[in-house]
């Protein structure tokens, strides 16, 4: 998947606006990656790369949406994503032609691991079980859910030898936290 995640990155689907750095490396925002999760998510869904890119297109310039793959409110079927508009169903991946109303009952929402702001923009990414990434908490760093406390903290502390006991009881956590922590470093590790 790295190379797939590459691939669109290096051909802009969804654009990435990230930051190119003087090390000639990109800095992918937050709102990127999550358009690159959702990308990857109506991928599974057969959704063909084409219609991914009419979706972005037409949501970014018609309803002036900066980052429309990070927005609550896709939804499925077949080969096309819709959205759901002033009590009409438009098809985003057909330029917003109307769909009949009898299509909402087959309709898929775009369900996500995600959390939504007021505005239904992601704000949060549930990566892995009591694992969260937000870019208001740690810089964005992966932390424990509902907690400040970055899994490469309970990571640097088991590789120093602490067991996962006594890492839970120095940071206030359940132990279940603290083993899905370093289960979620130990997948950073060997990708």
């Amino acid at each position: 998947q790295i190379n797939k995640l590459r691939y669109w990155i290096d051909t802009s689907v969804p654009p990435i606006r990230g930051v190119d750095l003087p090390s000639r490396q990109r800095l992918i925002t937050f709102l990127d990656l999550i358009s690159m999760r959702m990308v990857v998510v109506l991928r599974f869904r057969k959704i063909p790369l084409q219609q991914i890119r009419n979706t972005e297109t037409w949501l970014r310039t018609e309803f002036n949406i900066p980052f429309p793959l990070a927005n609550k409110g896709l939804w499925t079927y077949g080969h096309h994503v819709y959205i759901k508009f002033q009590e009409h169903i438009l098809a985003a991946s057909k330029f917003g032609q109307q769909a009949m109303q009898f299509v909402d009952t087959w309709l898929r929402e775009v369900e996500l691991d995600m959390t939504f702001d007021t505005n239904e923009i992601a704000d949060a990414w549930l990566v892995h079980q009591d694992v969260r990434i937000s870019p208001n908490i740690q810089l964005g760093e992966p932390c424990v859910d509902g907690t400040r406390v970055p899994t490469s903290r309970i990571w640097s502390n088991n590789k120093g030898g602490d067991s996962p006991g006594t890492i839970a009881k120095s940071h206030n956590l359940l132990l279940r936290q603290v083993e899905n922590s370093i289960q979620w470093e130990k997948r950073l590790v060997t990708t």
